[in-house]
């Protein structure tokens, strides 16, 4: 069992790395039985990692969302020099206007994704004073927004105002910032819980911008009663199911994926399958590919639902499914389906499940 946990000592050092190597130096693999208690907790442990980076961003948006109300109070109207310097600096394609943010000797706009922060706004080019007043806030908050993600290192870390401007950072080109109209009516906005003002969470999909599968969290910025927009965080699910996947991986025939609580894929170990993400989801530019039956998904009524080419693992999510199903509160799902040992764990902030399916050797059973 020795070489089953090689991949662990050239990870990062996380809680399931240290349980890992705690259990492998008190000789822990010694029976099956204990491998597999072993791999219960791993399996558990890699969804409270997820639940861990969830929990850890929303509060992340939070803090972002109470600066902002503090130093909005903060930002006076624009003066009339400052609302010139606006007007020098904007571009427009269509009702998409860009304002120049980045430093004086660059001539062309950054790259994408350069470390710089870029300000949108969406109704064309009818200014008024709040919009000046919008973009000199946007400007004391930049900062924050830049440790913001810089903290977390995914996607984008953003703002979006009740009256459709946007602060974003990294920097995003409006070649591609004009796919965000109108932004108040973009999931990532209307996924924030206003109604508890808390944070939301959007369902997996497939990013506008070229950036793979994400989920974003939102949390909804009020002055007292007053809505002023909605702080937001993209989470790239292809470096979040890697950096937990790859630790559950111990064996080169095992495969673990993560699966929404519909079966929607969020990532897969295995190179075959995570072409056929890939490949589906480009197509249909969005997020489409579920483990889950044919006739499951029929019944489930969900729009667009392709099932994967491979029949053994929709049955299998099928069978997670049902077994979280009829007891919500098992820490571990373990079964035997088609020569194989499953094990999943489900997340609690999601509800999403990251399963482990491990064929059996020969005359290993």
């Amino acid at each position: 069992m020795r070489g089953l946990y090689e991949a662990f000592f050239r990870a990062e050092k996380t809680t399931v790395t240290l349980l890992a190597f705690a259990l492998f130096a008190s000789g822990a693999f010694a029976k099956d039985t204990e491998f597999t208690s072993t791999l219960n907790a791993l399996i558990r442990l890699s969804a409270d990692r997820i639940d861990t980076v969830f929990g850890d961003v929303a509060a992340s948006t939070r803090a972002l969302a109470e600066e902002y109300v503090a130093l909005s109070r903060t930002v006076p109207p624009a003066t009339p020099k400052e609302q010139e310097m606006w007007q020098e600096r904007y571009s427009s394609i269509g009702k998409t206007v860009g304002f120049k943010t980045w430093p004086g000797e660059l001539q062309s706009p950054p790259a994408f994704q350069a470390p710089q922060v870029a300000f949108y706004a969406y109704n064309g080019t009818d200014f008024t004073a709040e919009t000046f007043r919008q973009l000199n806030l946007f400007e004391k908050v930049t900062p924050l927004f830049r440790a913001a993600y810089r903290t977390f290192d995914f996607s984008w870390s953003y703002f979006t105002t009740v009256d459709n401007a946007m602060l974003i950072y990294p920097f995003l080109p409006i070649s591609e910032a004009v796919n965000n109209q109108t932004p108040t009516e973009q999931v990532y906005y209307t996924s924030a819980d206003f109604k508890q003002r808390r944070a939301g969470w959007t369902l997996p999909y497939l990013d506008l911008v070229g950036a793979g599968m994400m989920i974003t969290v939102s949390y909804p910025t009020y002055d007292g009663d007053r809505l002023l927009g909605v702080v937001s965080h993209d989470i790239t699910l292809k470096q979040l199911s890697e950096s937990v996947l790859n630790h559950l991986v111990l064996e080169d025939d095992a495969i673990a994926y993560i699966v929404s609580a519909s079966g929607l894929v969020v990532g897969v170990t295995d190179a075959k399958l995570a072409q056929e993400l890939d490949t589906v989801n480009r197509k249909a530019k969005e997020a489409i590919l579920h483990y889950r039956t044919v006739d499951a998904l029929q019944q489930l009524g969900v729009v667009k639902a392709v099932a994967s080419a491979t029949p053994w693992i929709n049955e299998v999510t099928e069978q997670v499914i049902t077994q979280a199903n009829s007891d919500p509160q098992a820490a571990v799902i373990s079964f035997e389906r088609d020569n194989r040992r499953v094990l999943a764990a489900t997340t609690k902030l999601t509800g999403w499940y990251v399963v482990l399916a491990i064929p059996h050797p020969t005359g290993d059973q």
